[in-house]
């Protein structure tokens, strides 16, 4: 077992030696602490026998006892305070010259060293830059030798001053929150001390004055939060000696309402003109047009990789977009600056997996045949562009030849495909035969028939492609699909065109019908994005490639934007909303152009669409409209499901004024998975049958004030049209 020999405080930075010594069941033993503690004009100092006695005001002692208390296990031999009439500096004493200061740096975590060794003396030690924060820090040993022997123990370290300046508020506000933010001196002292205490909020000074206390003085300062994406507040003291202390905190300031987009996306392939109108009401509209697709494809790229969560199959995706625009960025040359990123998501993939090898949609999710399809797909690709990856390929394959046997009919194309991606030269005619004979007679979506047509070709099998060309598509621009547009998760036209051209692709001799689908795909970007991650990732891997050993070259069209002639691309122009926009092409080059508003509702009232939403709290039982401070409240919202559906995400808005009382993951019932941020809570299920159910959150009121809460929203992941909201809502929060 390990325990802590010493530990030495030098104001945040913390020399750590760790020595081997015998534990009893659990118990640490905590040495080297045989002096006291010494503190002068609030800074920790090594001694005081280089103080000048002629500079010292007071001496003041505390016994083990109280010193412990206040200041953690460090002080378990006392402290002395030591009040000079001048600032320490490091002639008198060793005594740090940062003990004056102003306090920034905040986090949660001090130090995290997983890869620590000792020496041949059993010792190990390093340095921790601990945050600015002045609190009580637990600081975790564990520790394990090549004979499998572990152990661990704690010690608790409280980073303090004996006078200080410290400031509180939310993590986060709304804009247009009322809030009563709090600022707070302590004198650990034991005397009376005077200071003079500063607040500013934004810069503007709104507290100065001279303050006299013992033990603390509390300011309590109502705000609104206005006008900028942050908030900077600076509450500061300082005494006549010239000793100073205080904290500047900044924190992140969210829109009220709703961010909403309205625009168009059109690949303008031959010449032609395009009208467009926009929303008065909803500001300056922005135009570009490129005359390469690579830029708006690395521009989609962009967009899912920077999409918020992180699901197996969002990983994936992420994964798999950003391995495509190193490839893209290399064929450009241009500089790729995302390998953290790929490193990173493949650790997350890694300790996302489930002991079989297989993924589910959540790190602890049931397994997914089309997740891990999804998954392995990835990680085979980041292994082919040479990075180190996670993957036992055989003990997979032997998983899944099992599960054939016991798997239903339902599971088997997924488990082929994914047995095919691991092996290319798997063959599984037999199973494929089978599948055909149990569909045979029976009615199939076009995404059956496709998926069974791929299968066949990939185990050998010889198809008829006519079948396949006469069920094709087209729209009003010439391009081609199959299926109709719908929301079916499988059965829909994006999913039944990929299939339909990694048929033709292999088939070959189909270049004119995979333009055509290609420049489908590209016309489906009618908001700038794809509507899913998955869709992306899928689209992305199936046309770039191709795109980039095609090697076409251009000269560029020429545009005319409202009587204006345009040849040099890419091209930018904002415009108001009272003005129509006219587009005309010519030449052979392509031309893509977008067009589009993004604006903030601020007042977006309750949709009931796909989803009835309704938001209430709760307090010892009670429904409630203004919260008590101090008080755990339930915030509980009511998801009314017109439909069964798939892959549900209810995103809630919490209140600027609460803090989370708990964390907590809920394993049973509809929920897959929460993600907990600063402003909200997600929530995904993986299915949401018809009816209402009930999500609950459990609160802690903390900042008194008058708060915006934003709409709880619950909608289909993958298919976000289909969704429902409640409206704006505003919060009290008072004792």
């Amino acid at each position: 077992f390990y325990s802590f020999e010493s530990v030495n405080y030098d104001e945040l930075r913390q020399p750590v030696t760790l020595s081997p010594s015998i534990s009893v069941r659990g118990n640490s033993e905590i040495r080297g602490l045989q002096q006291p503690l010494y503190f002068v004009d609030g800074t920790a100092v090594a001694n005081i026998s280089g103080i000048n006695s002629d500079n010292i005001l007071s001496i003041s002692f505390l016994g083990a006892k109280e010193a412990r208390a206040i200041y953690g296990d460090l002080a378990a031999n006392g402290v002395v305070l030591v009040t000079t009439n001048k600032l320490t500096s490091g002639q008198d004493s060793g005594a740090s010259v940062h003990g004056n200061s102003i306090r920034r740096n905040f986090s949660d975590h001090a130090f995290w060293e997983p890869k620590l060794m000792t020496g041949e003396d059993g010792k190990v030690s390093f340095i921790a830059n601990f945050p600015d924060d002045i609190t009580s820090w637990t600081a975790k040993v564990i520790a394990i030798n090549n004979n499998g022997q572990s152990g661990q123990t704690a010690l608790n370290v409280k980073s303090f001053k004996t006078l200080s300046a410290n400031f509180v508020s939310p993590q986060f506000a709304i804009m247009g929150d009322s809030i009563r933010v709090m600022g707070k001196l302590m004198n650990y002292g034991g005397a009376d001390v005077k200071v003079t205490r500063k607040f500013s909020y934004n810069d503007s000074e709104l507290l100065n004055a001279v303050v006299s206390f013992k033990n603390a003085h509390l300011d309590t300062v109502p705000i609104v939060a206005k006008g900028l994406d942050s908030l900077k507040f600076e509450y500061t003291l300082r005494q006549e000696n010239g000793y100073f202390d205080g904290e500047i905190r900044k924190i992140p300031v969210f829109e009220t309402g709703v961010k909403e987009t309205k625009g168009y996306f059109n690949a303008l392939l031959r010449d032609t003109t395009v009208n467009y109108k926009f929303d008065v009401a909803s500001g300056q509209v922005s135009v570009r047009a490129e005359a390469s697709v690579f830029p708006v494809l690395l521009d989609e790229i962009t967009k899912l990789r920077e999409y918020e969560y992180l699901c197996n199959e969002q990983v994936a995706s992420k994964l798999k977009g950003l391995l495509l625009e190193k490839k893209v960025r290399k064929y450009l040359n241009e500089d790729f600056k995302h390998e953290k990123d790929i490193v990173l998501l493949l650790k997350k993939l890694s300790a996302s997996k489930r002991p079989e090898g297989t993924w589910g949609w959540w790190q602890d999710s049931p397994s997914s045949y089309w997740i891990s399809m999804h998954v392995v797909s990835a990680l085979l690709d980041a292994r082919a562009s040479g990075y180190s990856v996670d993957l036992d390929s055989k003990k997979l394959t032997s998983y899944l030849n099992d599960q054939l046997q016991s798997s239903l009919a339902y599971d088997r194309p997924n488990i082929l495909k994914l047995l095919k991606r691991l092996d290319p030269e798997y063959i599984g005619k037999t199973w494929v035969e089978g599948i055909e004979k149990d569909l045979l007679g029976k009615r199939i979506s076009m995404y059956q028939e496709l998926e069974l047509m791929w299968l066949k070709q990939q185990s050998g099998i010889k198809v008829d492609v006519s079948s396949l060309l006469s069920k094709k598509k087209e729209t009003m621009f010439g391009n081609v699909y199959w299926g109709e547009p719908n929301s079916s998760f499988w059965d829909n036209s994006i999913q039944n065109t990929l299939l339909a051209y990694r048929i033709l692709d292999a088939d070959g001799g189909h270049d004119q019908v995979l333009d055509q689908i290609m420049r489908y795909f590209l016309e489906q970007r009618q908001g700038g994005q794809w509507r899913n991650t998955y869709e992306s990732s899928l689209i992305l891997e199936t046309i770039l490639p191709k795109l980039m050993k095609s090697g076409k070259s251009y000269q560029p069209a020429s545009l005319v934007v409202n009587g204006e002639t345009v040849t040099q691309f890419p091209y930018k122009k904002s415009l108001t909303a009272e003005q129509a926009l006219q587009i005309s092409k010519k030449g052979d080059a392509p031309v893509y152009v977008t067009a589009y508003q993004q604006f903030i509702n601020p007042k977006p009232e309750k949709l009931s669409k796909d989803f009835t939403v309704t938001t209430t709290f709760e307090q010892k039982g009670v429904a409630v409209k203004k919260l008590k401070a101090g008080q755990v409240a339930k915030m509980k919202v009511e998801v009314e499901a017109r439909a069964d559906g798939d892959y549900v995400m209810i995103e809630i808005p919490i209140p600027a004024g609460c803090s989370y009382e708990n964390k907590t993951q809920s394993y049973w019932g509809v929920e897959a998975h929460r993600e907990y941020f600063k402003e909200k809570t997600s929530i995904f299920c993986t299915k949401l049958k018809q009816g209402k159910h009930t999500f609950t959150i459990e609160l802690m009121p903390r900042y008194s004030g008058v708060y915006n809460l934003n709409p709880a929203k619950a909608e289909l992941m993958y298919f976000p049209v289909f969704f429902g909201r409640e409206g704006m809502k505003k919060v009290g929060i008072g004792n």
